[in-house]
């Protein structure tokens, strides 16, 4: 029952880390967006590096056009499309306000906001939405969640429901908390598979084969769970007999599922070379796409049915037995241990606060916050001054690194950015928010303003961003152009695009919204939308009318255009430049379309 599976030397050391899945986020068509920050540019694409349009001054009031925020180059939280004096565009959301958006009571100006809020996102996206495990958080296979099953998923590393849990369990440990009667949901997949032996270690399985107590064998009867959890089940009885089990009967079949989250998140290379899938596609520095069989280890609850790990199961959600001495143990021995400066407040009652009102463990929240910032805290709890892509901040608060994605240039630093709203009015040249003296030393002992900012030590690790769009592109041999899809050939259905992918799940709709069925043909106006959380448009040169078909009546669509009787717009505008030199439409594409109609000449798809 000592055994701690997470650290088989198969698997290597992984650290743990929460980071956040950037989902497509939906907002009102027609929404009042107020820009924050000096100079934000308005840009022509989803993208840095595209146009800049202009640039906005703080307070700058714009319509919000686009239903959703989409993923993009630069704007780890995505790009909202909007529009200003008649210009349609796109400008990172980190610097705009949008009402009726969720902003979690940021700007985060003190450690109590920072604590309170931080809950809230993660209670309103995960917690309360079905996914009220460590486990569900990073496998979604709850069918009664609010999220469609294998998305929205908080973390890549497929060993951090096992490393948090083996951390939670040495803090339970030490703190006397494991006597609590914890509650624990464990998923059951169908058609899993049977061994009986570990199927890393060869060893084999352990547990308790014979009944113990047979009133605990009817609950797990009719819990439903099957013998090969059982085991496991009656040995965590047996000492902790307070503990109750439920199981959550996914209805999904196991081998399917292990296939769709291979390529929900990644494993580190570097730590476990054998862990890598033969195809070695990497998602980000030295992770990678995991090997089938590393995914399902991870993916088989009865692999971490022990004590020190089977913490991934509990409950989140608060609980009553939990009172603030508990939340108080955990902290001792860190800078939370005491009282606030700013707020005045113990900490502990601070994250007793944050669980009553969001639902959620405030055990399991001090917990997050001291793996996250340290025991000593960083400049993610200090309020000090940080530079950040040529703006400073002073004053702002993130316990939790929420919005610290690793793809930054210094993900903790872009964590401060997001509590602080992206940007607030400035003084002095400065982002000002409440200043305080929390510590000024980061995670590994030194001094930030010292030395380069290293404020957590799993800063390398990855976001969710399986692959990105431009890899399945690249895989289905298609092209880009702006929010546009191309070299398409005439007449391609939608399973055969699909069947050229690797590692993502794609819908396809008309352009009036309808979803098209695997034998239906793509067209002009067809918008695919990849597991990621962006959306783009098809285009199929030469056809103008958006049946899929190149013919007269492309020809005619263009001739009305050119006389000033039809106007031709968005895709359809663009499927019309079949010359495509000077981006306009003109006789030239008419003489094109003719050509390619009487067989002399062909269209490109590129």
């Amino acid at each position: 029952m000592k055994r701690n599976i997470c650290s088989v030397s198969f698997y290597g050391i992984l650290f743990f880390l929460f980071t956040f899945f950037g989902t497509a986020l939906f907002v009102s068509a027609s929404t009042t967006g107020i820009i924050h920050g000096e100079k934000v540019n308005f840009r022509t694409e989803p993208r840095t590096g595209s146009t800049v349009i202009l640039q906005f001054q703080n307070g700058t009031t714009v319509a919000v056009k686009s239903t959703y925020v989409v993923k993009g180059n630069g704007c780890n939280s995505g790009w909202v499309n909007i529009t200003y004096q008649n210009k349609d565009g796109y400008v990172c959301r980190d610097y705009i306000d949008i009402e009726g958006m969720e902003t979690f009571g940021r700007p985060w100006t003190s450690p109590k906001k920072a604590i309170v809020g931080g809950a809230e996102f993660v209670a309103s996206g995960y917690i309360s939405n079905g996914q009220f495990t460590s486990y569900l958080k990073k496998f979604n296979v709850n069918p009664n969640g609010y999220y469609p099953v294998y998305t929205h998923e908080y973390m890549a590393n497929l060993a951090a429901p096992c490393n948090e849990a083996s951390s939670t369990y040495k803090s339970y440990l030490k703190n006397g908390l494991l006597s609590l009667p914890l509650q624990f949901t464990i998923p059951i997949f169908e058609n899993m598979p049977e061994f009986t032996t570990h199927p890393v270690t060869g060893k084999e399985i352990g547990g308790i084969n014979e009944v113990l107590d047979s009133e605990f064998e009817k609950k797990l009867d009719a819990q439903g769970f099957p013998e090969t959890y059982k085991k496991w089940l009656r040995a965590l009885h047996k000492d902790y007999s307070n503990w109750t089990f439920h199981s959550l009967k996914t209805g999904l079949d196991f081998n399917t599922s292990v296939e769709k989250e291979k390529w929900n998140g990644s494993i580190n290379k570097n730590n476990c070379p054998k862990c890598v899938d033969p195809l070695n596609i990497n998602t980000e520095g030295s992770w990678y796409i995991a090997s089938t069989q590393t995914t399902a280890y991870f993916l088989d609850p009865r692999n971490f049915l022990m004590v020190d790990s089977v913490l991934m199961f509990e409950d989140l959600s608060f609980s009553e037995n939990i009172k603030e001495s508990v939340v108080k143990s955990v902290l001792e021995g860190t800078f939370m241990s005491g009282t606030d400066v700013i707020d005045h407040l113990s900490y502990s009652s601070m994250f007793m606060e944050a669980g009553k009102t969001y639902n959620v463990n405030p055990v399991y929240l001090a917990s997050l916050a001291k793996q996250e910032v340290g025991v000593k805290g960083s400049v993610s709890t200090s309020g000090e001054k940080i530079e950040y892509k040529g703006n400073s901040y002073e004053g702002f608060y993130n316990f939790y690194n929420i919005g610290a994605y690793s793809s930054e240039e210094s993900p903790v630093r872009a964590g401060i950015v997001y509590a602080a709203k992206g940007a607030l009015p400035k003084s002095q040249g400065v982002y000002v928010g409440n200043i305080g003296s929390s510590s000024t030393d980061d995670n590994n002992g030194g001094t930030a303003v010292d030395k380069p900012v290293v404020d957590n030590p799993n800063d390398n690790k990855p976001t969710v961003n399986y692959l990105s769009v431009a890899n399945h592109l690249s895989n289905m041999k298609l092209n880009r152009k702006g929010n546009y899809i191309t070299n398409i050939v005439v007449g391609t259905k939608v399973k055969d695009l699909k069947a050229m992918t690797i590692g993502t799940e794609l819908e396809f709709k008309n352009s009036q919204g309808k979803m098209l069925g695997d034998s239906e043909v793509v067209t002009t106006g067809t918008r695919i939308s990849f597991k990621i959380g962006e959306t783009c448009t098809i285009v199929i040169y030469g056809d103008l009318t958006g049946d899929g078909k190149i013919n007269s009546a492309d020809l005619l669509r263009m001739r009305q255009y050119l006389l000033g009787q039809y106007q031709l717009k968005d895709a359809y505008f663009e499927s019309a430049k079949l010359q495509n030199t000077d981006g306009k439409v003109n006789s030239a594409d008419l003489l094109r379309l003719r050509q390619f109609l009487l067989g002399q000449k062909g269209i490109s798809q590129v």
